[in-house]
């Protein structure tokens, strides 16, 4: 969702000119600029069997913000083109999948159209913006040249032939943040698009660094994705998270019997919540097919959304507002926004489910 006030929708200008007195000459001050804001919604409908609808008409939608219907006044459902954010992990955990990653992109790439833009971003335990805005072709350049992070390898010791090695190189956290802020100029509809594990692994394996790590990184992460224009669109592999082998479990004196259990993943459900919070979705893949498939669903899934926009009610304070869409046609489901964040001056922000 965004508030558009120079691209995309025309914005409403009102000139008044302004005539004190009979006889007097109007000046530059006399000129005033009303601008309206228009809010903009891309929603993605979808059958009860998940399948993606097209063929629907304004008349078949209804807004809401904050529980009061909202006149439609704005709505396209053609194409439009695309600009893509395509990140690629390149640490441990995706080092051995990433000939098969780099192959689901070029598929990416090789149904872009000739008016569709790419940036290419690619991270580990350093992130790297490697392009601005590019073609497909330039984009295919650069990543063919990607290589995983340098790691230590396992090494044969007392237990066995080599040591389990852990990943401990992916500061996922930090690279949402740069995508949220690096493009949130943008007055286009972006999409950031993750080829990764999904698990931030900044802290290690100790718990307590992996909360500390949530509190700081991962919840600025998720503050910049509730302001943030971008839909995110991981395209996750399914990881162990390590590599090598693990020494033999000890035995037990009580066997059967085990102390104690395991405490919560502290970064459980939050990746997930920074996808939703714009209207993105994750698409799983194991197996080539499936990354081949993920990479079509997201495209799809792009280039079928419907574009509703709205005049706000004008309100003098800022704050939270909330939204709901609903296709008046039974057996559909809609993805959107769930609201955004007016603000005095400037641009909404996005904001997670209440």
């Amino acid at each position: 969702m965004e508030i558009l006030r120079e691209r995309g929708v025309l914005p409403i200008i009102l000139a008044i000119t302004c005539i004190i007195a009979a006889g007097f000459p109007t000046a530059a001050q006399d000129v005033i600029k009303v601008q309206t804001e228009l809010v903009n919604l891309n929603v993605v409908v979808r059958d009860h069997e998940g399948r993606r609808v097209s063929g629907l008409l304004k008349q078949d939608f209804e807004v809401f913000e904050d529980g009061v219907r909202q006149e439609v006044t704005h709505f396209r459902a053609e194409e439009v083109p695309l600009r893509l954010v395509l990140v690629f992990d390149l640490s441990l955990s995706m080092e051995a999948v990433l000939p098969t990653v780099k192959q689901g992109a070029y598929t990416l790439l090789g149904s872009l159209h000739p008016d569709d833009q790419v940036s290419v971003v690619a991270f580990a335990t350093d992130l790297q913006q490697l392009s601005g805005w590019i073609k497909k072709e330039q984009a295919k350049d650069i990543i063919e040249k990607l290589q995983a992070e340098p790691h230590l390898q396992p090494t044969s010791n007392i237990f066995g032939p080599g040591y389990r090695i852990g990943d401990s190189n992916t500061f996922l956290w930090e690279t949402f943040q740069h995508c949220f802020t690096h493009f949130e100029d943008s007055d286009d509809r972006v999409a950031i698009i993750m080829f990764t594990g999904g698990v931030d692994t900044g802290a290690g394996r100790d718990v307590r660094a992996m909360k500390q790590r949530v509190d700081d990184e991962g919840q600025e992460a998720m503050r910049l994705a509730q302001e943030s224009w971008g839909l995110v669109y991981p395209i996750r592999y399914k990881t162990e998270q390590i590599i090598g082998y693990s020494p033999p479990a000890m035995p037990r004196i009580f066997p059967g019997i085990q102390i104690g259990h395991a405490p919560p993943d502290p970064r459980k459900g939050v990746f997930e919540k920074i996808t939703a919070v714009g209207g993105g979705a994750i698409f799983d893949w194991t197996t080539r097919a499936d990354l081949l498939l993920a990479v079509g669903n997201v495209l799809e899934d792009l280039r079928s959304q419907y574009s509703l926009g709205y005049r706000p009610p004008q309100k003098d304070e800022a704050g939270l507002r909330q939204l709901k869409v609903r296709v008046k046609r039974p057996n559909l489901a809609v993805r959107t926004r769930e609201g955004y964040i007016r603000r005095s001056h400037g641009r909404p922000r996005r904001v997670k489910s209440p």
